[in-house]
């Protein structure tokens, strides 16, 4: 019985890492889709993915979505998380626009790893480990070998400047947004219930109460993380739902983007967020971010497989490094001997 709790304990660090691998999978599938909506500025398919996706994630989360929203335990996380998601929706997008997709990704994304440690150091005093930083290290060295040895040009004009500083504040928002779920899910998972009494009843934390029907009411008053999900996404959908009105009105009356907005909304961002809050219920933020950093190199396998683009030697040797500092991050720590 003992091997088997052990076994079921040692499962869950490699689960939490194959569901954000995964999500960072369908998240590269993002610049390959829009390449089936040509005409339709950056700007639109960022504020349409997220503002529809975060509609349909807090529908599903029912209840939930409102539970996180008040509970005092997770509110401030949800709105954190929300305000981060929705500047990064802007910024990375306008990040493409004016620095390039190959140079834009590459600071965005890149950059989101180092964000994240330095989040957790300064906000958690929880130092990054060394195989952490040779990973994050060799990984993004990777990343932008990748990035650059794509075709395109990187965008630099004299709007350069302004897509740089875009960039870097994505690469921010996004390692806030995940430290913000991460965060959020652990005070979902230690709320607190309060009993029937009337304003002056004692909170008793919830699974410790004894059997009755104020465990029922507690734990139907507990946040859940899809619940928390569910409020960021959709407090995030509410501004993106009106830049996509206001900006893209033109791009949204052509019925032929519609399959790939749907696709947009539905994969990458209902699928893919969703594995990736699942993800980090046992991944630290800035490990979760480096995994993602598998995002990049599926876009670039995709664009030459699907688009046609020539990658070369050079692109590939990237996508080595990257799978290495990957390789570097998953390896199990080593356990104290006794």
């Amino acid at each position: 019985m003992t091997g088997a709790v052990e076994a079921s304990r040692a499962s869950r660090p490699l689960a939490g890492v194959t569901a954000i691998a995964v999500a960072a999978v369908v998240w590269g599938t993002t610049g390959t889709a829009t390449h089936f909506a040509p005409g339709v500025p950056a700007s639109v398919f960022g504020a349409v993915t997220f503002g529809l996706g975060g509609l349909v994630l807090a529908a599903a989360a029912g209840r939930g979505t409102i539970r996180a929203l008040t509970a005092s335990g997770t509110r401030g996380w949800a709105w954190l998380g929300a305000a981060s998601l929705a500047v990064y929706a802007v910024t990375f997008y306008a990040a493409l626009a004016d620095a390039g997709v190959a140079l834009g990704t590459t600071v965005a994304i890149g950059s989101s790893p180092v964000f994240a440690g330095l989040v957790e150091w300064a906000a958690e005093h929880r130092r990054p480990t060394l195989r952490w930083g040779v990973a994050t290290l060799v990984s993004v060295v990777g990343m932008v070998v990748v990035t650059l040895a794509r075709p395109g040009g990187n965008g630099a004009s004299e709007s350069l400047p302004v897509g740089l500083a875009c960039a870097l504040v994505a690469g921010l928002t996004y390692a806030l947004y995940s430290w913000a779920i991460a965060r959020g899910m652990g005070a979902a998972s230690g709320a607190v219930g309060t009993l029937p009494g009337g304003p002056g009843a004692a909170p008793v934390a919830v699974g410790t109460l004894p059997g009755g029907p104020g465990v029922e009411i507690a734990e139907r008053a507990r946040p859940s993380e899809q619940g928390l999900v569910g409020a960021v996404f959709g407090l995030a959908a509410v501004p993106l739902v009106v830049l996509a009105v206001v900006v893209g009105h033109d791009a949204l009356v052509v019925a032929g983007n519609w399959p790939v907005f749907l696709y947009l909304a539905l994969v990458p961002t209902v699928l893919g967020h969703s594995l990736y809050a699942l993800g980090l219920r046992t991944v630290s933020a800035s490990g979760a971010t480096l995994l993602s950093l598998l995002e990049p190199v599926v876009a670039a396998v995709l664009a030459v497989l699907v688009v046609g683009e020539h990658l070369g030697a050079a692109g590939w040797a990237g996508i080595v490094l990257v799978v290495l500092g990957l390789a570097l991050l998953a390896l199990p720590a080593r356990r104290a001997r006794r």
